[in-house]
């Protein structure tokens, strides 16, 4: 059986449907990734393009996680968003439900915290991760583009 998890990466100033596949991921992979990422050259470098970005998809349960930063190089925070099926009510809440991608994006200021997250969701830990991520200041909600 393959592996559920994959990730891709985008670039600061990347366009938004432009990023690089990196195959297969794990825990240690991601980690590796994102302690090597250049987040403190890329941020606030966008262009009207991408933020710098790594997302990690999960094919069996359909719930991606992704890491952004926003800010300038003298200070910045990091973004955890998650995008993950959620019922919703059409028509202004009157309407018969449906479920979407729903992407809520919160703000991490500690490297350790994003890591913390990102084990959480490679150990499945799905329900926990919403948990601890709900205490955290929500920078953006809503139906994901995608």
């Amino acid at each position: 059986m393959a592996d559920p998890f994959t990730y891709d990466i985008q670039q600061a100033g990347y366009r938004f449907d432009q990023y690089d596949l990196k195959g297969n991921a794990t825990f240690e992979i991601f980690k590796n990734e994102f302690r090597a990422f250049p987040w403190k050259d890329q941020v606030g470098n966008n262009k009207g393009g991408t933020a710098p970005t790594i997302s990690v998809k999960n094919s069996e349960t359909e719930v991606d996680l992704w890491v952004s930063v926003i800010g300038n190089q003298d200070e910045f925070a990091y973004l955890v968003g998650i995008v993950q099926p959620k019922k919703v009510q059409t028509m202004f809440g009157f309407g018969k439900e449906k479920e979407v991608n729903w992407v809520t994006a919160y703000v991490l200021e500690q490297s350790k915290w994003v890591e913390e997250a990102f084990q959480l969701y490679f150990l499945g830990k799905t329900d926990e991760l919403n948990h601890r991520l709900s205490s955290l200041p929500i920078f953006l909600e809503q139906e994901a583009a995608y």
